[in-house]
């Protein structure tokens, strides 16, 4: 039940959501084996992570709504490291520099020796900001129309990235032809005056809205928006919700204790977080906090935001700049409609 749950995306960005096990197997071309193939590239490039989880869905295309992408993803963990393969199929922008977020740092560029698609070149960006470390992603196109992403939280080198990847068997899957021109023919993604530090509107983004907002990259959505403690104005609530789902994705909170009120037992459980990220322990979800907890939030091609958690992932919907749980949509009330278990 809680796995299922934790992989859950709003109907309006799914077709079909499925949870694959570690041993699940079919030809390397098709979603179903692609968590065989990553944990075999991964134990030959980076013993000792072992298999946390996997995941298919099929959100909308980000170029065509008419249209679905096949994403599927396999999440490892190791020493001090939590490592996400992901692989896009369908409508997606390439793995280009102006085709990413705007906001998105990049880091180095790197090129990659794939079987059966020659030499690619791939992007390295970092999460990490003012707020402290963050995640660590490489980024390629490995033809038009497939893309794959490899994300680390925790030390990891570019090279380690660049041996996974290389790691990997070759990948033979095909898109129809009119799906590459409409990667051919993608504008790059606008920057967005929401949830901007310094928008005219400020009804539209940080707390003035009272909903959990943000566009571009992922990793400034939590810094701006309200506090959360035990006592605070918005203590109960989607916001604190998805506040506990984080913690749970950690480690730090048991999923029947998720109940988007902000209590005793997540406030205890935050200030465990806190410690654990070299965080001053006062159990307040303050800037500090929120800042660092974003640093982790993944977005996979525009409309999926995963939190990188250090035992499971958390998948979220981001439509139209606001977030999405199971359907609910994360307001710091529960006008969005509540979360379910809540």
């Amino acid at each position: 039940m809680a796995l299922r749950r934790s992989f859950a995306l709003t109907a309006a960005t799914t077709v079909a959501t499925t949870v694959v096990l570690a041993g699940a197997a079919a030809g390397p071309a098709h979603a179903a084996d692609f968590s065989a193939a990553a944990r075999k590239a991964v134990a030959e490039a980076l013993p000792g992570h072992t298999l946390r989880d996997s995941t298919q869905s099929t959100p909308v295309s980000p170029l065509a709504k008419s249209r679905t992408v096949r994403v599927a993803t396999a999440t490892f963990a190791g020493p001090g490291t939590v490592l996400t393969v992901a692989r896009g199929v369908g409508a997606l922008r390439e793995a280009a520099r102006a085709q990413l977020s705007p906001g998105s740092r990049i880091v180095a560029t790197v090129q990659v020796r794939r079987p059966g698609a020659g030499t690619r070149d791939a992007l390295v960006t970092s999460a990490a900001d003012e707020w402290g470390p963050g995640l660590t992603s490489l980024l390629w196109t490995e033809r038009r129309g497939v893309n794959y992403q490899i994300a680390a939280r925790g030390p990891v080198r570019h090279q380690d990235l660049v041996r996974v990847a290389q790691a990997l068997p070759k990948d033979g899957t095909t898109v129809s032809r009119d799906v590459r021109r409409l990667v051919a023919s993608a504008k790059p993604p606008v920057p967005s005056d929401l949830d901007r530090p310094g928008s005219g509107d400020v009804s539209a983004r940080g707390t003035g809205n009272r909903i959990v907002d943000g566009v571009d990259v992922a990793t400034n959505d939590l810094s701006d928006e309200a506090t959360l403690c035990n006592g605070c104005a918005y203590w109960s609530g989607n916001w604190a919700g998805m506040w506990q789902h984080l913690m749970y994705a950690d480690g730090k909170l048991d999923y029947g204790a998720i109940d988007c009120q902000f209590g005793a037992q997540t406030a205890s459980a935050t200030a465990s977080w806190q410690r654990s990220e070299g965080l001053a322990a006062d159990g307040i979800a303050g800037p500090d906090t929120r800042g660092r907890a974003d640093n982790y939030l993944n977005l996979f091609y525009e409309t999926n935001v995963y939190y990188m958690g250090s035992v499971r992932q958390i998948r979220f919907g981001r439509i139209g700049g606001h977030y999405y749980l199971g359907g609910a949509k994360i307001t710091y009330g529960y006008g969005g409609g509540t979360l379910a278990g809540c």
